[in-house]
């Protein structure tokens, strides 16, 4: 399935960016995370993707890709916004984040609508400053010892100087505490992608008026989500223009937010890159979007309306299309309705394994 999608967008020349998606409600509850264990801007780091075709920038806080200080006059040879193909200069976005939007009920019985999200811009302000309020990173999953991390990049695989000296998740492992000197990987130790990324970050900074999520804990603030991401590319060639990014979202707090609460995308297009090229528009100014519900795909693409970006050799380069797909997210296990498309209804991510079912016909026969 994957391999599928991937190679029916290459031959379209669409660059894919998939979000593989993982949500983890709390239906037992998470200990009570003590504050010198939450997020503070001033973990907040920046690293660099560049293990296939694509190249871009992305920070602990959330946001893949950037937007530059000087947009018109922007250096393309050190800025680099899902540039495809890398050392092209030619970037495709100027910023993307995932979020978390959910409705609560205040002390005073008030309702309200908080949006929780890792961008750039847009954002409240925290008082008495010029800080946006948004997701922030946590300590513990990178290292901090900038004599060491002299990147100050968040924790990669394949950059060990990276990695903490003892990894803050993984300190009750009976046999190895805190996996000194080893990769925090989605598949353990093993490093299997060319490059993967690992952070940790909460909604700590936003304190909502009359607003607390966790019973146990007034200091706790925000919905009381924590976000574990992973960003993986790899080498091969069916996945050249391809990077996954995998979010794993739990609620920490005593707050059941039923079916008031809801995680997304947000895609700030920049297909062509900031700078003025050979349209009438600044190139991140004349871009569309749109979205294919065939084959199943929920694939949302974006494009430069005259087909044109910016590059290191060009004014007027030839750009293609960058899409967004999810390749996985948690459905309501008890609506009746096969919510994403896979022929099952139901389910749930806890669910038992099943029976096993072989050959291509008894699937279908069972899917239909």
């Amino acid at each position: 399935m994957k391999t599928n999608i991937i190679t029916m967008f290459h031959a379209k020349k669409i660059v894919l960016l998939l979000f593989l998606s993982g949500i983890a409600s709390a239906q037992t509850l998470f200990p009570v995370i003590p504050q010198t264990q939450r997020s503070n801007f001033g973990y907040e780091r920046s690293g660099t993707h560049d293990a296939n075709n694509i190249r871009t920038s992305f920070f602990n806080f959330g946001m893949v890709g950037d937007y530059p200080p000087d947009p018109i006059n922007v250096d393309l040879s050190t800025f680099h916004s899902v540039e495809v193909p890398k050392g092209s200069g030619m970037n495709y976005s100027d910023g993307i984040t995932p979020f978390v939007l959910a409705k609560i009920n205040k002390a005073n019985n008030e309702q309200d609508w908080i949006m929780e999200t890792g961008f750039r811009e847009r954002q409240q302000l925290v008082i008495g400053t010029l800080r946006q309020i948004r997701f922030e990173p946590r300590p513990g999953y990178f290292q901090i010892d900038k004599s060491i991390n002299k990147d100050e990049s968040p924790a990669m695989s394949h950059l060990p100087r990276t990695w903490p000296d003892e990894w803050i998740d993984k300190l009750n492992d009976g046999t190895d505490p805190g996996w000194r000197g080893s990769w925090n990987g989605y598949f353990g130790k093993r490093i299997v992608a060319e490059e993967e990324s690992y952070f940790v970050m909460d909604d700590d900074a936003y304190k909502i008026p009359g607003f607390f999520p966790d019973s146990r804990d007034a200091t706790r603030r925000g919905l009381g989500m924590r976000v574990e991401v992973r960003g993986f590319q790899w080498s091969n060639p069916q996945a050249g223009d391809v990077i996954f990014w995998h979010y794993d979202i739990a609620n920490e707090g005593t707050t059941d937010y039923l079916d008031n609460i809801i995680f997304g995308i947000y895609m700030d297009s920049g297909v062509g890159g900031s700078a003025i090229g050979c349209d009438p528009l600044p190139e991140s100014d004349d871009d569309n979007a749109y979205f294919d519900k065939s084959f199943g795909l929920n694939l949302v693409y974006t494009w430069d309306t005259y087909g044109h970006g910016k590059s290191l050799v060009s004014n007027c380069g030839k750009t293609g299309y960058l899409g967004y797909a999810y390749l996985e997210t948690p459905g309501k296990p008890d609506d009746g309705i096969d919510n994403d498309d896979d022929g099952i209804t139901d389910e749930k991510r806890d669910d038992n394994p099943g029976i096993k079912i072989v050959g291509q016909q008894n699937i279908l026969n069972y899917v239909n």
